[in-house]
């Protein structure tokens, strides 16, 4: 699952490295026989190469291009770092808390009592980053994140993982930047209208006094139209004040390039990413390097 290869990729590729080379130890001790061994050493290598390719490709990505300022960035591929801002608050489903971003795994226990995922949900609404230039806004469907505050709750027989951005954050984005372009708009406009009602439902005595056009003390069905359309006029005016200062607009790339939004700085993020692939490399010309001997040494 892409959702999970920036966290669990790497240290399943080190387990299987090492399971597969203990299982070849153990295979030829069985057999005292040094054949086994190589082949499993080759297939260990190969794992390596593929986690190394894994991590190199997004180390490769990050330095193709250096970090722009929003206001100054070229249309196209970029490279930005700022301070993550909320447009529609959101919560995230396990702790309630305000984010500009979530991701959501469930999973329960089945009669092997293994864990099967049995629930996935990622929130898909707009963001906003801000750095000293300008403000640019983040369509987050697609994007690979990275080192989100993780939260991981077991209870009922279920394991809870959720990720979660904050706002007011420091995040790094790497993806498609296009200036005038607008997300979807209507699940914004929606969101809103929400929060407006919901807000109008707590205090009735201004619902009352702006909707109970007959003055009997209820609100029947006509006024409560009425209350919802004027909710939805609010949203969409408030929208269309956010359109006019939106001009950027960073999102998943058409071409299938790296998207990656990520709370850790750049210079972090390069680190991590070259740490693990001299790793996987290592551990690539060892294997490689063992098998050949190993394999000399039987023939």
């Amino acid at each position: 699952m892409r959702q999970l290869s920036s966290y669990y990729l790497n240290p399943l590729a080190l387990c299987a490295y090492a399971g597969l080379l203990l299982a070849g130890v153990f295979l030829d001790f069985r057999s005292q026989h040094i054949h086994q061994l190589p082949m499993v050493l080759v297939a260990g290598a190969l794992v390596a190469v593929l986690a190394w390719a894994f991590n190199f490709k997004r180390l490769l990505g990050m330095t193709e291009i250096p970090v722009s300022a929003i206001a100054s960035a070229a249309q196209g591929y970029v490279e930005l770092f700022g301070t993550s801002k909320s447009v529609t608050p959101v919560r995230s489903p396990i702790r309630g808390v305000e984010c500009v971003w979530f991701r959501l795994w469930v999973y329960s226990r089945d009669t092997n009592y293994m864990w099967r995922l049995v629930d996935y949900r990622i929130s898909e609404l707009p963001f906003e980053m801000q750095d000293d230039s300008g403000i640019c806004r983040i369509d987050p469907r697609g994007a690979e994140v990275f080192a989100a505050s993780r939260h991981v709750v077991e209870q009922h027989g279920h394991k809870y993982i959720e990720d979660v951005l904050f706002a007011d954050q420091p995040l790094y984005v790497l993806g498609d930047l296009d200036t005038g372009s607008q997300v979807d708009p209507e699940a914004e406009i929606h969101q809103d209208a929400r929060r407006l009602i919901t807000r109008m439902k707590q205090s009735k005595a201004r619902l009352l006094q702006q909707f109970d056009l007959n003055r009997d003390g209820e609100i029947d069905l006509h006024e409560w139209e009425l209350a919802r359309e004027s909710a939805y006029a609010e949203a969409r005016a408030k929208h269309a004040q956010r359109l006019q200062s939106e001009v950027h607009l960073i999102a998943q790339p058409a071409n299938k390039r790296l998207f990656l939004i990520s709370g850790l700085s750049p210079h972090a993020l390069r680190q991590h990413y070259r740490r693990w692939s001299w790793i996987h490399f290592s551990l690539f010309c060892l294997g490689a390097a063992l098998s050949v001997l190993i394999g000399s040494q039987a023939s």
